[in-house]
């Protein structure tokens, strides 16, 4: 079975050196006569930890309706975006999002002129003839991540697309006792590399200007 792992809603990533570099303004040349430059860096190593649990067996999903979302838990909050994305339902799924990440996907959808109809053919065209499991739930500081995937319906007609599960994550966090998604993690590297923790990000925060 082909896997794909893609988000519905996408996430910035940092740009790399290029980037940085791009933004520097080259100094004067100094005043009195230098010896050859010679390029040095510091390299300072931020950890990011967190616990991964993979659900034992993977929680098939019920979907709710508005009125019986729940959002105590990490799992609970899950379910209602999945289920407001299921249904087709905007304004709810919009709902599940804390405030400032609410204002981020709208000023992403002026930009990139996605509509609510946008959304939610995307949605529709996701969720049909698949089944909803939770998968693995990663804590990190005060975020919890919920990983879910999206399989084919036994049963269905299993045309090219889908046959496909998709693989998704939602991160979340607390706000006054009620757990919400959030775009606070967008380029944050447990998000990235959650599954090869090994794997080494670095990014030039500061470059040097091009020898001349």
């Amino acid at each position: 079975m082909k896997t794909k792992h893609f988000l519905i809603v996408a996430f910035a990533l940092s740009l790399p050196c290029a980037a940085a570099r791009a933004q520097i303004k080259t100094p004067p040349p100094p005043i009195f006569p230098t010896a050859a430059p010679a390029l040095h860096a510091i390299v300072v190593e931020n950890e990011y930890q967190f616990l991964v649990r993979q659900y034992a067996p993977a929680v098939e999903v019920n979907l709710v309706g508005r009125d019986h979302a729940s959002y105590g838990t990490p799992e609970s909050a899950a379910i209602a975006g999945i289920s407001a994305m299921a249904s087709g339902d905007f304004e709810w799924f919009r709902s599940t999002w804390d405030e400032a990440s609410r204002r981020i996907l709208e000023e992403r959808d002026t930009q990139l002129k996605q509509d609510r109809s946008f959304w939610t053919k995307a949605w529709e065209r996701a969720f049909t003839d698949r089944r909803v499991e939770l998968t693995a739930r990663i804590e990190t500081g005060d975020y919890v991540l919920i990983v879910y995937r999206l399989a084919p319906r036994s049963g269905t007609t299993a045309t090219a697309k889908s046959a496909d599960t998709m693989e998704l994550i939602v991160p979340l966090k607390s706000v006054n006792g009620k757990w919400m998604a959030t775009q606070e993690l967008a380029a944050d590297p447990v998000l990235a590399h959650w599954k090869t923790p090994e794997i080494r990000p670095r990014r030039v925060i500061r470059a040097a200007p091009a020898p001349r």
